[in-house]
């Protein structure tokens, strides 16, 4: 089971995550995702011992305020449902303003959350950021900088995963940081468009093409919500990259948009 990491350095490792193109590199490993990062197996060296009041306070911290147990509720929701209305609600008012007639940036980030197999029930986790973790770059801007990493240990079929969102507060609420995008961003993001259509069309050709048994084997975990099982099922049997396996799993889910 994926674990939340405590130092600094591995906090930084995720938010690294967070902050790249909304695009997974086809190398990406089938059971990762900007929102879902591997523990390491041992806590490095040189962190600093908690006394057992400090673990105590830790702890109580790390289960979340009732506000941001309440907002994680209304996160799994929206996702759950694939609701974009929903979901772009618990984006900061202060980012949606700033993306302004750039919506179909966000639409494209809040599909590919959608695209996690997360459901409604999970365990949380709050992390606090150390501050300015996410500054900004030439590719996009932070209006409401992240605060706490919000983490969701979730089954999905078989499998246990994590989803982490960076979030902080606005006018005493809580809501999810996302980036909005510079006018560079946008350029960028217009060329990854391109190629992700590329890549549709080539899951389309491999959805079409796929035959049983794998067919069927595929539809199996599908219903099962086993998203990440029925990938790696694609690679090692049909050998498509992760990025055609994505696409094709969730052609034969039903997601023709994707």
């Amino acid at each position: 089971m994926l674990k939340f990491l405590r130092t600094t350095s591995a906090l930084l490792a995720i938010i690294a995550a967070l902050a790249a193109p909304a695009f997974p590199q086809e190398s990406a490993k089938p059971q990762e995702s900007p929102w879902a990062m591997r523990a390491p197996a041992a806590v490095p060296q040189g962190v600093p011992t908690l006394s057992a009041k400090q673990v105590a306070e830790q702890k109580k911290a790390e289960k979340g305020t009732p506000e941001q147990q309440a907002f994680a509720h209304k996160v799994a929701d929206a996702m759950a449902s694939k609701d974009y209305a929903a979901m772009r609600q618990l984006v900061a008012p202060s980012t949606l303003k700033c993306i302004g007639k750039n919506e179909d940036f966000l639409q494209d980030r809040i599909k590919r959350q959608f695209a996690l197999p997360i459901n409604r029930k999970f365990n949380l986790k709050i992390t606090k950021l150390p501050p300015n973790i996410l500054n900004p770059s030439q590719y996009a801007t932070y209006p409401m900088p992240p605060t706490h990493l919000m983490g969701m240990d979730f089954d999905a079929g078989d499998n246990h995963d994590t989803v982490n969102l960076p979030i902080g507060q606005e006018d005493g609420n809580w809501y999810e940081a996302q980036p909005c995008p510079t006018e560079a961003g946008m350029v960028r993001f217009a060329k990854l468009q391109k190629m992700h259509a590329i890549a549709h069309e080539r899951a389309k050709a491999a959805a079409a093409k796929v035959e049983d048994p794998v067919k069927s084997q595929l539809l199996a975990l599908i219903g099962k919500h086993d998203a990440v099982s029925a990938w790696k099922l694609c690679m090692s049997s049909l050998h498509y990259d992760f990025q055609t396996c994505r696409g094709m799993v969730a052609i034969l889910a039903g997601d023709q948009d994707y």
